[in-house]
């Protein structure tokens, strides 16, 4: 069937069921909920698909985690070792302390979807349901999959995901993402996206309380620890690479100002271009904290327990096709946009989902007035009409090139190759920045047989899912 057929169907499907996800749209964006607590996003999203019927496969809590949740069509499988799998991304936390409460005083603050999630998770329904309706309209075989990412803003949920299997054998990811208008306002979409690695550091400082005017002498002061840790990490940053970034907050200072502090806690968030990049910086900002505890007399322990977040790869197949199939519906998009791609800031736990399958998540642009992602202004704006007929016309494009995947060979074909090669790539980049060898085959294939027999993982998924973990740069070394 010819790609306009294919284009007819999608949107046809979409238009059918948009009235039903913009209620769920509706819901999600006013009851926000913060990561790892999106019991009504969870349930909202299951009990429309349960309504569908018997094509769709309900998943509650999903892989172990308690708002995640999977959601399967499946046509003409008759075992998961030799069947397409793709599958749609849906996040749907909040952001927390984002907009005042109304007749507070003091103010207080709540969560609001201030990164625009319930446009992601629209657009994800959109192109689930469209993609499944035409694959099984026009007898394809396959697997679709909807999955429920939880904890984004916090707690990586992907990352959890990883581990438990949920992206092992998947052929494509998709997702998509919002943010402002791009300095050319009648660009619609990006569809080669970027981001940083990221780290989070708790940081704690021990000392001893004394009475700051009787005895000052008689304490070790944990905030000055704090603050001098504060202004060395602000004379690193003149040091640093461009794309390096360091931010942080005091989340404890002290009891109160008459008594010297003996207890203060800070949290960071340091994010670089790569991995490898990324804990070198993770080495040079405990420095800081272990000298400010030194020079004050205190005690400093760090938390990095966090998973790290890895730097997103699009795959460049998986955007060549968004960009066709989004122009084919009439949205003016760009492949690339230096405004976008050259310039990453943010982070997301989408990039280490990037390095285990072929993953995609386009920029597209909602009108906020200037207002930023992570801003009142931007949650104002992820709750327009014109912020989900976007999301929308993203999620048409998805399921085109989840189609695509599914039913073409050659197109299939291509996202794999170029995907084990960038995992090749990124694998010798790491080697070469450590100066090692990169894993040998051999050592690949005992990652990949230790895979469970169901489902068979690809050489370069093998090792592209190693990469994805922390235990990858922490035990390089010892795995080579």
């Amino acid at each position: 069937m010819g790609e306009n057929k294919i284009r007819d169907q999608i949107e046809k499907s979409i238009k059918k069921y948009e009235d039903r996800v913009n209620a769920i749209n509706e819901i999600i964006w006013s009851n926000p909920e913060l990561s790892g607590q999106e019991t009504i996003a969870h349930n909202t999203i299951c009990e429309f698909f349960e309504t569908l019927g018997s094509d769709y496969k309900v998943q509650r809590k999903a892989w172990g985690i308690e708002t995640s949740f999977m959601i399967e069509a499946r046509r003409g499988v008759d075992n998961l070792a030799s069947a397409r799998i793709i599958v749609f991304n849906a996040e749907y936390d909040a952001l927390p302390n984002m907009v005042p409460v109304e007749n507070t005083s003091p103010v207080k603050f709540k969560a609001a979807h201030a990164c625009g999630h319930n446009l992601i998770a629209s657009a994800a329904i959109a192109a689930f349901i469209a993609c499944w309706e035409t694959l099984k309209s026009n007898n394809g075989t396959g697997i679709v999959r909807l999955l429920g990412t939880p904890a984004e803003e916090r707690g990586g949920g992907k990352l959890q995901l990883l581990e438990k299997g949920a992206y092992k054998g998947v052929n494509a990811c998709l997702m998509v993402h919002p943010g402002p208008m791009y300095s050319d306002e009648s660009i619609a979409a990006v569809s080669v996206t970027r981001s940083l690695a990221s780290q989070r550091l708790i940081v704690n400082f021990n000392g001893q309380a004394s009475h700051a005017g009787i005895a000052p002498w008689l304490g070790k002061n944990a905030l000055d620890a704090l603050v001098t840790s504060y202004v060395s990490i602000a004379a690193l940053r003149q040091q640093l690479e461009p794309s390096c970034r360091v931010s942080g907050i005091v989340v404890h200072g002290g009891k109160a100002p008459n008594i010297i502090p003996d207890h203060t806690q800070a949290e960071y968030s340091i994010r670089a271009a790569s991995a490898p990049v990324l804990k070198d910086l993770e080495g040079r900002v405990i420095n800081c904290f272990q000298s400010g505890a030194q020079g004050t007399g205190c005690e400093v322990k760090v938390n990095n327990t966090r998973k790290a977040y890895w730097d997103l790869h699009s795959n460049p197949e998986l955007c060549a096709r968004f960009t066709y199939h989004m122009k084919g519906f009439g949205v003016k998009i760009v492949n690339e946009l230096p405004e976008i791609t050259d310039n990453p800031g943010a982070s997301t736990d989408q990039g280490n989902v990037s390095y285990a399958c072929p993953a995609i998540q386009p920029a597209f642009a909602i009108q906020s007035n200037k207002a930023m992602n992570h801003t009142p202004g931007f949650a104002d704006a992820a709750h327009t009409p014109d912020a989900f007929k976007r999301a929308m016309a993203c999620g048409k494009g998805m399921a085109a090139v989840g189609y695509d995947v599914l039913t073409n060979d050659v197109i299939a074909e291509q996202v794999e190759a170029t995907f084990n090669e960038g995992v090749n790539k990124k694998a010798a980049d790491i080697a070469r920045h450590y100066e090692v060898k990169p894993p040998t085959d051999e050592q690949i294939n005992q990652l990949a047989a230790a895979a469970t027999e169901e489902i068979s993982i690809r050489r370069e998924q093998a090792l592209g899912t190693l990469m994805a973990s922390d235990d990858y740069l922490d035990r390089f070394k010892e795995f080579l």
